[in-house]
């Protein structure tokens, strides 16, 4: 029976009900499966009739429908005996929360066990542990559709998959310290029953507050008694060296690269004829199988080989269905893997880096019979330090189990994670447990906290791990942020790829602004007085410095004391300066009512510093920077001077006070900074959102020109910069303009019939989007479209607030007509595409993510809505600073058509290109408010390539019905 027997006395419990809100929805049916000592001995299954028709969602999840429901009781008459029924058991409930939700009287009282809370300890490095993707971990197939019973053997099934695999993996030691560090019972070296050891009355009450945690702790007791009792094989483990890379992403038979060449040094290029071999007709790619080979691949690989070759720059715009990821992969790892000079790629976003590292890589990986290795390297406050990490998740008394499950999986995730990147931590963990937010930047990597060689964790150190497997690396996969502010210390990058080329203007700006804000204090105080009840900075220097015996150290740790309150108290006036300062910014309308999403934002002009308002900002600035400045000096010179040993007797406290001196001297110069005299190069501007009492005042560059081509660009032997859209027409391109940079320029053309496969409908006489009308009018132009297709529509809006409203009004259209409407949530992007990618009879709707990198080729779309020509909010200061030096004499049209316009017309390129992404596809665009005619000829030779005609909408519906038509795209002869 294995670890069936765990399960005592548990009964599993699942919900199906109409929606997720307690409170207007209801309970359709109820599960339960009951386990006595590992043994099923019964279950129960009862549907329940609702007050209002099942919404299509729900008949779609769970398969029901409103006859299955009709003649049933309703589940309120029924309440009173399910509680009677779960008494005396444990209740087991994936996501426990929903079920509370719906049945506080039930479930009140009732020992309540939460399976994704548990599997979140056990195997905290899934990247999912929703039911759907716990089953296929545990290789036990898809439970479709969702039934209550269903779900509960499936619940069952996973954590009995989870236990065994503990029990055969001799997993006694994690199960231990989860105990020690959620049981506040358990001691540092656990006896042969933990759970019966004598409770002192602290311990006591914890446990009472704390109810909720003891199912949880019980059950893991239960695994560590097993785990303990299973004899497991000794096995050898190398020491010394760093983590090991993945195997598969090193080259084939442990082969390492070539020393790196002198820096003057000519490298041996790669000719032609090798990169037609791996991308060319018959090439190693083809005959994988699952790949065509495209002549303007094969071109654009052929310009990479030779830029890496001789040194320079490239740049390619590349049409959809180019297939430019292996087009600079491939001459990229020949190149990197010949000359012992490393490559870098750094695409923009995270799903194209995923898409390199999971599909694209390990394909030509394979193709080339290892012929290369390849790596990941982020940043390092993306990796989870050990030795910061276990004194951050250290647990004291009186903490209940809000405060210790986020510590609890912070120390498995520790365990169990093969590269510690925080980015991988649950979402759903950190919304449960919002203690997450407050630790995770006590648990990071800085370079200014590494304790380096000193650190007893430096060979498992994750930072450490990746850099030297990045240093190990033929091709090194990296974001566009790293790449442009590449620490010295990790060497020299002189190769490198920059793909979705089109943002590194943005990412330059990002890495080049400076803000000041109430969340930088925050976690400043965080920093030094800890959260949570986790200790802070301050705590732990009151304990060396009393350890001192002097006097003078309770002295000088009081002055650290009022010197901060006194920083936070200036901070304080100085978030009440700044919100008055913007107050008038927010009383000023938009060109858009969508505008009033964002926080009010005020220039901060010459103008501006001349009012009255601005002088107490000034003020502010300069008393905060003083009193940054006084605990920095307290910190960083007295302290030191009164632990003078502190570096050789405490050296991860010395680091801290390294890391909290670094922070305070970086907020002091940027003070002074924003209170100085101001930068004509810089955007200077003061945001406040007075209700959530949040304040920043920063400095951007108005033109990124000069470091992205002399401080970035200059010191690359070779650049290689490539995006589907570079430019918005002929000549040089918009994005190599803004960036200062004038390569030469290859077009690669798509290999799609775009012409031919697709058309684009600009409506010239649909209400402006951001007035009230347009909500109705896009809501019935979508849902007659999707009628028409039977579902198949992505919906691309410029505003969350209009896609929520639209969505609404399309999902009471659609439903009756048995068509689901999908919303993009965070987080769940990715899974919403491929949803739309399986399920042709659905219509999905989202904002600006998925403008760009969402890719749904085949039958899933059909058709593309637009609300309107992406425009920025010319009120924006950064936007208002752009465009000043290009507005010629005061012409603020000249400005928008240089600066606004271009930015807005490639993003749109970007949404129409999610059209066609094959061969096969068929389909039609249609951008509701394209905007003032008297741009048009900009826009339609922007989308060059594409069919494109502006009608007003009587004519556009019929020419659209006969498109479709002709593309088999109908599902039936309902009206556009």
């Amino acid at each position: 029976m294995g670890s069936s027997e765990l399960f005592t006395r548990h009964v599993f419990l699942d919900l199906e009900t109409t929606g997720l809100d307690p409170r207007v929805d209801e309970v359709i049916e109820v599960g339960c499966l009951f386990f006595e000592h590992g043994r099923e001995v019964d279950r129960f299954s009862q549907l329940y009739s609702a007050s209002r028709p099942l919404n299509l969602t729900i008949r779609r999840l769970t398969g029901l429908s409103d006859a299955q429901l009709s003649g049933q009781p309703r589940f309120d008459a029924e309440r009173t005996q399910l509680r009677e029924r779960l008494k005396g058991w444990t209740v087991v409930a994936h996501n426990a929360p929903f079920e509370k939700g719906f049945l506080p009287d039930v479930l009140g009282g009732v020992p309540v066990l939460d399976s994704c809370e548990f599997m979140h300890y056990l195997h905290p490095e899934l990247p999912s542990h929703s039911l759907e993707s716990l089953m296929r971990w545990a290789k036990l197939g898809s439970q479709q559709p969702h039934r209550a019973l269903h779900d509960c053997v499936a619940v069952h099934a996973v954590l009995v998959h989870a236990l065994d695999g503990c029990v055969r993996d001799g997993r006694a030691e994690d199960v231990a310290d989860l105990l020690s560090t959620m049981d506040p019972r358990a001691r540092a070296a656990l006896g042969p029953t933990p759970l019966l050891d004598a409770l002192s009355e602290e311990d006591a009450r914890d446990l009472a507050m704390d109810a909720e945690a003891r199912p949880l702790l019980e059950l893991l007791s239960r695994l560590w008694e097993a785990c303990r009792a299973t004899p497991v094989p000794l096995s050898l483990e190398t020491t010394g060296g760093f983590l090991r890379a993945r195997p598969e992403r090193k080259r084939a038979n442990g082969g390492r690269p070539p020393p790196e060449p002198e820096l003057d040094a000519t490298p041996v290029p790669v000719r032609p004829e090798e990169v037609a071999q791996v991308l060319g007709p018959g090439g190693a790619l083809e005959r994988g199988g699952g790949f065509l080979s495209r002549p303007a691949q094969l071109e654009m690989a052929q310009a990479v080989a030779r830029t890496l070759s001789d040194g320079g720059q490239v740049a390619v715009e590349a049409g959809t269905g180019t297939g430019k990821s292996l087009a600079y992969l491939t001459p990229a790892a020949l190149f990197a893997a010949r000359n012992g000079l490393k490559v870098g790629v750094a695409p923009h976003t995270k799903t194209l880096q995923d898409q390199l590292l999971e599909k694209d890589l390990p394909r030509l990986h394979q193709a080339t019979g290892g012929a290369f290795g390849y790596a990941l390297l982020k940043g390092q406050t993306n990796y989870l330090c050990r030795r910061r990490a276990l004194e951050a998740t250290r647990v004291e008394p009186g903490m209940n189990h809000t405060a210790r499950a986020p510590r609890a999986y912070v120390r498995a995730y520790l365990r169990r994670s093969v590269d510690g990147d925080l980015d991988r931590l649950s979402h759903w963990f950190r919304e449960r447990f919002p203690g997450m937010h407050g630790l995770v930047p006590a648990v990071r990597s800085e370079a200014a906290t590494t304790l380096g060689e000193r650190c007893p964790h430096h060979n498992k150190c994750f930072y450490h791990s990746a850099v030297a497997q990045a240093r190990e690396a033929d091709v090194l996969v990296i974001n566009q942020s790293l790449a442009f502010a590449w620490p010295a210390r990790y060497g020299r990058l002189d190769h490198l790829v920059l793909d979705e080329a089109h943002e590194l203007e943005d990412v330059a700006t990002t890495a080049l602004t400076v803000e000041l804000s109430d969340l930088a204090f925050l976690r400043l105080t965080e920093r030094l007085h800890g959260r949570d009840g986790r200790r802070g900075l301050f705590a732990e220097l009151r304990r060396a410095l009393a350890a001192t015996r002097r006097d003078e150290s309770r002295v000088l740790m009081s002055e650290v004391d009022d010197a901060l309150r006194t920083l936070l108290q200036e901070a304080r006036v100085l978030g009440e300066q700044v919100t008055a300062l913007c107050e008038p910014a927010a009383a000023m309308p938009g060109e858009d009512a969508d505008d009033a999403a964002y926080a009010p934002e005020l220039r901060v002009t010459d103008a501006v510093r001349a009012l009255p308002a601005w002088e107490p900002v000034r003020e502010g600035l300069v008393a905060v920077r003083t009193a940054l400045q006084r605990v920095h000096t307290l910190l960083s010179v007295r302290v030191l001077a009164a632990l003078p040993e502190l570096a050789v007797k405490q050296p991860s406290l010395e680091r801290e006070l390294a890391g909290a001196t670094t922070e305070l001297g970086e907020l002091s110069v940027l003070a002074g900074e924003l209170a100085g005299e101001p930068d004509a190069k810089r955007c200077y501007a003061a945001r406040a959102e007075p209700r959530k009492q949040r304040w920043s005042v920063g400095a951007q560059p108005v033109d990124v020109s000069e470091s992205v081509a002399k401080d970035f660009a200059a010191n690359k032997r070779a650049l290689v910069m490539a995006s589907a859209t570079l430019g918005t027409g002929d000549g040089v391109p918009f994005v190599l303009k803004r960036l200062g940079l004038r390569p030469p320029i290859l077009r690669a053309p798509s290999p799609f019939h775009l012409g031919q496969q697709a058309l684009v409908v600009l409506v010239t006489d649909a209400p402006r989007a951001h007035e009230e009308p347009f909500i109705d009018w896009a809501s019935g132009r979508i849902s007659g479209l999707a009628q028409v297709m039977g579902g198949r529509v992505l919906g691309l809006f410029a505003s969350t607030r209009r896609l929520e409203r639209v969505s609404r009004e399309v999902q009471a259209r659609l439903e009756p007509h048995g068509i689901e409407v999908l919303r993009q949530s965070r987080g769940h992007g990715r899974s919403l595409a491929a949803r739309q990618e399986r399920d042709t009879g659905t219509v999905l709707l989202g904002t600006k993510s998925f403008w760009q990198g969402v890719d749904i080729p085949g039958r899933g779309v059909g058709c593309v809505f637009i609300d309107k020509l992406p425009l920025e909010p010319a009120s924006r200061p950064l936007v208002a600073a752009r465009e000043e030096p290009l507005a010629k004499a005061g012409n603020e049209y000249l400005g928008f058509l240089q600066y606004r316009l271009p930015r807005a017309l490639l993003l749109l390129r970007q949404g129409v290109g999610r059209l066609i992404r094959s061969t096969t596809d068929r389909g039609i665009v249609v951008v509701a408010d394209p905007g003032h005619a008297s741009y048009r000829p900009l826009l339609l030779q922007a989308l060059a390539g594409y069919r494109v005609v502006a009608l007003p909408w009587a004519q556009a519906r019929l020419l659209l019905h006969s498109e479709l038509m002709q593309m088999g795209l109908t599902a039936d002869t309902a009206q556009v």
